[in-house]
Parts: structure tokens; C-alpha cells; sequence
């Protein structure tokens, strides 16, 4: 079947360059949907048998209009009938030809941009970026509908594949030593506002690397500040993700568990490797860690340490009061202690901080204390894992949190149900772990 198009397009002698790419382009649309139509006239051309008889002989008895919607535009079909000669049943050879539509106007390539450009941006930019890309038209509704109805698919089979991977025998636990480079696994929560309970609701993302390379580093800054004056020190080492999967969820803790661990287990290449998991030190991150990483070296968030310590020396230094010197002092002597494993030393300097203060002030110090003896199982000496190269800051699952999830879910007056959320960062994680096959045309949209 050959389908042959003549394009023909005036273009003013003043057009500027933006002006002839889009007459080029609105003619080029013309062309795509003359070209689909006459596709479809010589597909109903070879089809002359008749379906219910098998005779080839036959008559027009006119014609029914069907409006699809393409990549490239709404196309007005005139879908032709004709009567069998032989037995006189009436048949529509395009019938069968438009049965992937299942009813519907949108052909599947357009639901495919639809669901990549609505787990990508809102709905309504979804739609308008489509119709100005490629002129197609379609709803905000309906790119949420679609976008709905495929995450929540695969969000199923994402929960099912995990828990077939977990349900298979791992590979004997000595086999870990052999490994060079760890596993690193990082767990946190973000936070979207929710049409179904007050103060939102949390959605659960993990990311799993398996290789972490060393960025170059910069000789000199190309930019001059005042700030910077005086002896300047070397730039810190930056690391890029060279082989990471993420997974996320908004339903409970445990689908996530089993959505890391079956990530692990697909990274690491049926090749059992020591494990990192690194976290805020959250209570469910603590359950799944315990359940389905028993053997992992769990790292606290450095960060989120020092924050709780340090405010708590604050507090201290204001009501004793402290001078500058001596409250900088003690941030350094707990700070090292800390950095260094010395978790005892800091608890002591705490109580000792907290002696002769009030109660309001000494709340403070408690929920400091309180804090490092809950964490005490999930820190140690930061220098040692430094210098083995382990991630002591959330640095990685943060980034993974705000791709996931803020950068899509997070939009001012943006409230979600569970299964929708659920369903969006489903595609999400396909998009950012190229399990997403895309064609070419349709990459360049998000």
C-alpha cells in the first residue's frame, strides 16, 4: 500500500525564520492527516471479502463519519459501508481497523503522549502542551483519565514483580564478601497535600545504586565574590549515580519494602553485595530495614543529627547563658564526638548541659537525648564511613524525592486521592528507570 501526498506551501518574501518553521509545521500537520485518511481508504480498498460469506463481490451504501484524535490533530474519517452481493449482510471493513481505539476517539499513540505528558506536568499543561507540540486535542480530563487508569495498572504489576522477586530464594549471605562496591539504599517519605485526610499524606520513595562515580572536579571558579576572599579552600568531591532505580509508593510501608528489596536484588545481578542503607532514621524506614536488609550497615542522616544536637546546645547557651566562645566550643566537642563514633562522650555532654537549667529550656536537651539513644543502632563513625566512600548525608534520597514526586505532585493548590498518587509516581519511576519504552517521536515532550 503505497500513499502518495503532494505538499505545496507559500511563504512570504518578509517571513521571518519563526514564521516559516510554523507554516511549515501547520502545513506538515495538513499533509499528516490528508496522508492518515487516504491510508485508511486504500486499507478498506484491499479488503473485499466479505467477512460473513467470503465473497468479493459488493456495493457502497455510504458512507459514517468517525473523528479520531492523533498525535498530529483530529482526523474527520469517512468509515465507508458496503453490501455483500452474494448473501446481503452489510459489513464495515474499518470496523476491525479502529477496534484498538476500544470506543474511544484517541488513537494509541496519543494516549501514550497523554500519559507521559500528565505524569509529567499538570493536566490542563499537559493538554496545552500537546495541542501547541503537535496539535492534538485532547482534554485535561482525559489525559486524566488515561494517566489514571495506566499508573494504577502499573503500579499493580510493579507490586506484583516485586513480590515474585522477593518470593525467590536469595543467594547464600557469604557470598557478599566477594562484592567490591556496596549496594546503597536510601528510604524517605515526601509529603503532598491529600483530598482524603487533613495534613496531607506521606508517599514512600527508595533509590538503590549499585555504582557511584567521581565527578571531575573544578580548578578554578568562573565567577569572583566578595565572600571568597582570603586563602581558598579545595573544591569538595561531588559523585553522580551512574546505575540507580527508583521505586515509590503511596500506599503502606510494606509495598515499599518489597519494591527496594526486589530493586536491590535486580541491581546487584543475582550477585549478593554488601548493603548501605542510609535514612532519617524514620520508624517504618527502621521495620522494612530490619525485614528485608538485616544484614545492611544503616547509616543516620548526618544532617538531621546535627540539627537536633545542635539546636539543643542553643537552647543551652541562651538560658545559662553561654558566650560565644564557650557555645562554640561546646558545638565543636560534640560535633567531633559525633563525627567520630563517640555517641557516650555526646550523651554526657548533654546532661551536663542540662544540669541547673528550667524545665522549659531543658526540654530541649531531653528531646536531644531521647533522640540519640533511639538512633544509637544507626550511627557510628562517620569519618570511617567517609573515608570508605559510604554516604553520610540524605543527599541522595532527597534528590530521588523531589524527582519522583515534588516536581510533579507538589504544585500550589494540588490535592491528591491515594490510588491517583499511587498511580502517577508509578509512571514516574518507569520514566526516570527507562522501563518506559518510548517511541522517538514522543521523547522530546517532558
Amino acid at each position: 500500500m503505497q500513499v502518495q501526498v503532494s505538499l505545496t506551501i507559500e511563504i512570504g518574501a518578509t517571513a521571518g525564520l519563526s514564521e516559516i518553521e510554523q507554516q511549515i509545521q501547520a502545513t506538515g500537520q495538513q499533509v499528516m492527516r490528508e496522508a492518515f485518511k487516504q491510508a485508511i481508504r486504500h486499507w478498506e480498498d484491499q479488503q473485499q471479502v466479505c467477512p460473513h460469506c467470503g465473497a468479493k463481490q459488493r456495493r457502497l451504501e455510504g458512507t459514517v463519519r468517525r473523528v479520531i484524535a492523533t498525535t498530529f490533530g483530529r482526523v474527520q474519517v469517512p468509515r465507508r459501508r458496503f453490501r455483500c452481493q452474494a448473501c446481503g449482510r452489510r459489513c464495515c471493513p474499518a470496523t476491525s481497523l479502529f477496534s484498538e481505539l476500544a470506543g474511544g476517539t484517541g488513537s494509541w499513540p496519543l494516549q501514550e503522549a497523554a500519559r507521559l505528558a500528565g505524569c509529567s506536568w499538570p493536566y490542563r499543561a499537559a493538554s496545552a502542551v500537546l495541542k501547541r507540540r503537535s496539535f492534538a486535542h485532547i482534554s485535561a480530563e482525559e489525559i486524566r483519565l488515561l494517566t489514571n487508569r495506566h499508573g494504577q495498572q502499573r503500579a499493580a504489576q510493579q507490586q506484583a514483580e516485586a513480590e515474585r522477586v522477593c518470593g525467590a530464594p536469595a543467594e547464600p549471605a557469604a557470598a557478599m564478601e566477594q562484592a567490591d562496591h556496596p549496594l546503597l539504599v536510601g528510604m524517605d517519605g515526601g509529603w503532598v497535600g491529600s483530598r482524603e485526610q487533613r495534613g496531607g499524606m506521606e508517599g514512600k520513595v527508595a533509590v538503590v545504586c549499585a555504582q557511584v562515580a567521581d565527578l571531575p572536579r573544578p580548578t578554578s571558579s568562573s565567577t569572583f565574590s566578595w565572600s571568597r576572599r582570603g586563602p581558598s579552600h579545595a573544591p569538595r568531591q561531588r559523585h553522580q549515580m551512574r546505575r540507580r532505580r527508583y521505586v515509590a509508593t503511596f500506599g503502606p510501608s510494606e509495598h515499599l519494602g518489597k519494591l527496594a528489596a526486589a530493586a536491590a536484588r535486580t541491581e546487584s545481578e543475582n550477585a549478593p553485595r554488601p548493603v548501605v542503607v542510609g535514612a532519617d532514621g524514620a520508624k517504618w524506614i527502621k521495620t522494612q530495614q530490619a525485614q528485608h536488609f538485616p544484614q545492611a550497615t544503616c547509616i543516620l542522616d548526618w544532617a538531621h543529627l546535627w540539627r537536633e544536637v545542635s539546636h539543643a546546645i542553643h537552647a543551652a547557651a541562651r538560658a545559662k547563658p553561654l558566650s560565644p566562645s564557650e557555645r562554640d566550643s561546646q558545638l565543636a566537642w560534640h560535633g567531633s564526638w559525633l563525627w567520630h563514633g563517640q555517641v557516650e562522650q555526646a550523651l554526657h555532654g548533654l546532661r551536663t548541659l542540662a544540669s541547673g537549667l528550667p524545665a522549659e529550656v531543658r526540654s530541649a536537651i531531653t528531646k536531644a537525648i531521647t533522640y540519640l539513644e533511639n538512633q544509637r543502632p544507626w550511627m557510628g563513625s562517620y569519618e570511617h564511613w567517609r573515608k570508605q566512600g559510604y554516604p553520610v548525608g540524605s543527599g541522595m534520597i532527597e534528590r530521588a524525592v523531589a524527582l519522583v514526586i515534588n516536581r510533579r505532585m507538589k504544585k500550589r493548590g494540588m490535592r491528591w486521592c491515594r490510588p491517583n498518587a499511587t498511580a502517577v509516581v508509578a509512571l514516574r519511576t518507569d520514566l526516570r528507570n527507562s522501563d518506559w519504552i518510548l517511541p522517538q517521536r514522543l521523547r522530546a515532550f517532558p
